[in-house]
């Protein structure tokens, strides 16, 4: 049975549709340069780079599905790595994400369901492995790779808020997508023109989502020139340099 919060989403899609949406490239390979913002440097003992390089690479996965990475480093071995497999909505089946600096590292991989209405969760850190299932509560999952690919491929018709649910480690955050209008961004030596849209907790969750601002091109393309992933104590800003 359809859940009031799979029909409200339902709803939001079909609100959007009016317009022809843009289909993001689903064989595409995209360079990032990344700086720390904010005061993290020590979190769990692990000491985090402040900069470095980022890929974000989709490529097809059979006939109908699609795989994304983002994957942050420094040089060397250490990573910041998030995976994802969507279908052609954006819908997500499964997700990773994980770090490896030094002598620590974490995985977290979550398989969604749709049949069962479950999510399959499985971490391993440090040697150690834990799973367990949650209750699936929406019709569609997507996190933070498959709202990136949402967000191309919807960024001319979202005009207002809409509240939606975006999963991290397996964990759903009713959150709210605002646009913020037209603005200037840097691309290849010259400025451009770029939607920025802020995902963000939605009014009076308990559960609070991190964060995330994408900036889309206002082109044929609709690049995702700027992406800011909020964590606990800092965020990750990735600036586009090369595609």
């Amino acid at each position: 049975m359809t859940t009031m919060k799979g029909w409200l989403a339902a709803a939001a899609v079909a609100a959007l549709s009016t317009t022809a949406a843009f289909a993001a490239p689903n064989n595409e390979t995209l360079q990032y340069d990344w700086k720390l913002r904010g005061a993290l440097s020590w979190v769990a003992r692990v000491k985090f780079p402040t900069a470095g390089t980022g890929v974000l690479q989709t490529q097809p996965a059979g006939a109908a599905n699609v795989d994304s990475r983002l994957r942050i480093s420094s040089g060397g071995t250490d990573y910041i790595e998030y995976r994802s497999r969507m279908d052609n909505t954006q819908r997500t089946l499964a997700s990773v994400n994980g770090y490896t600096f030094g002598s620590k590292s974490e995985h977290k991989e979550t398989v969604y369901d749709y049949t069962a209405n479950i999510a399959r969760l499985e971490e391993r850190a440090d040697g150690q492995t834990e799973t367990k299932t949650k209750p699936l509560t929406v019709d569609a999952a997507r996190d933070v790779l498959t709202t990136i690919a949402y967000l191309r491929d919807h960024a001319a018709q979202i005009n207002a808020p809409v509240v939606t649910d975006v999963y991290a480690e397996g964990k759903p955050y009713r959150v709210r997508i605002e646009p913020a209008g037209l603005k200037s961004a840097d691309w290849q030596g010259r400025t451009v023109s770029a939607r920025e849209f802020h995902v963000v907790a939605a009014p009076g969750e308990k559960k609070k989502f991190p964060g995330l601002t994408v900036w889309i091109s206002e082109d044929d393309r609709r690049l995702p020139l700027r992406i800011l992933i909020d964590q606990r104590y800092a965020s990750i800003d990735l600036r586009l340099k090369a595609s």
